[in-house]
C-alpha cells in the first residue's frame, strides 16, 4: 500500500521507517521538495522510499499520516490541499503543544471544549480522520510487544474518529506496528480530565 507521511521530525521518521519495514511504499512530505532530512531518509531506505512536498505526499498516497507539529497542523494540511485528502484516511498523530525553555504547554485555543482532532475533521469534512499514537513518545510508537522480553506491561492503543471503516483499518495497521491491546472511540471528542492527564488526553481525542 502507498502511504504519504507529512513531517520530517522524530515522529515522522518513526512512522515512515516502520511502514517501509512492513513492505509499504512511502513518501515523506516536507514544506520544501528540497528538504535535506526527507531526501536523506529516502536515500537510506531503498526503492520504496520517496520524498517530496506535503502536496506530493498526499497525491502519492492511499493513506496519509499527519506527523506535523500540532500547532502548525492545519496550516500544513491547507498546503497539502483539501482535494488531495478527500475520501482518504488521514491518521493524525499531532498535539497542539508549544515548546519553550524546556517546558511544554497546550495551545490555549484547545484548552476549552474542542481538540485538534475535532478541528482537523471540521477543516477536512470529506476526509476520514483518525486520531492515534499522540499520547506516547515517538520511540514507543512501533514498540513490538510480541518481541519484548522486558517487564513492560502492554500499552493500550487508543484511537478515535467519526468513520467506522477508517478506524478499523487504522486498528489493523496498529496491530501490524506491534500493538496488541486496543480501545477505539466512536468520534473525536474532548476529555475534560484534570492536571497533566487532562491536557494530554484532552488534545489526544
Amino acid at each position: 500500500m502507498k502511504y504519504g507521511v507529512s513531517g520530517t521530525g522524530e515522529v515522522g521518521h518513526v512512522i515512515v521507517s516502520k511502514l517501509i519495514d512492513l513492505g509499504h511504499e512511502v513518501m515523506m512530505g516536507a514544506r520544501s521538495a528540497s528538504s535535506e532530512k526527507a531526501q536523506k531518509w529516502a536515500e537510506e531506505h531503498g526503492s520504496h522510499a520517496y520524498y517530496g512536498t506535503f502536496e506530493d505526499a498526499a497525491k502519492f498516497r492511499e493513506r496519509v499520516f499527519n506527523c506535523m507539529q500540532g500547532i502548525h497542523a492545519i496550516e500544513a494540511l491547507e498546503l497539502t490541499g483539501k482535494d488531495h485528502l478527500s475520501g482518504r484516511i488521514l491518521i493524525d498523530t499531532s498535539n497542539p503543544f508549544h515548546y519553550e525553555d524546556g517546558h511544554i504547554s497546550l495551545d490555549p485555543k484547545y484548552s476549552g471544549n474542542t481538540s485538534l482532532g475535532e478541528e482537523i475533521q471540521k477543516f477536512l469534512p470529506e476526509t476520514r480522520v483518525v486520531k492515534t499514537l499522540n499520547y506516547i513518545g515517538s520511540s514507543m510508537m512501533d514498540f513490538n510487544y510480541d518481541d519484548n522480553d522486558s517487564d513492560y506491561a502492554p500499552f493500550t492503543a487508543f484511537y478515535c474518529g467519526n468513520d467506522s471503516d477508517a478506524k478499523r483499518e487504522t486498528a489493523i495497521l496498529l496491530y501490524d506496528f506491534g500493538w496488541r491491546d486496543f480501545l477505539g472511540y466512536r468520534r473525536h471528542f474532548h476529555v475534560p480530565l484534570y492536571g497533566d492527564a487532562g491536557r494530554f488526553l484532552g488534545t489526544a481525542l
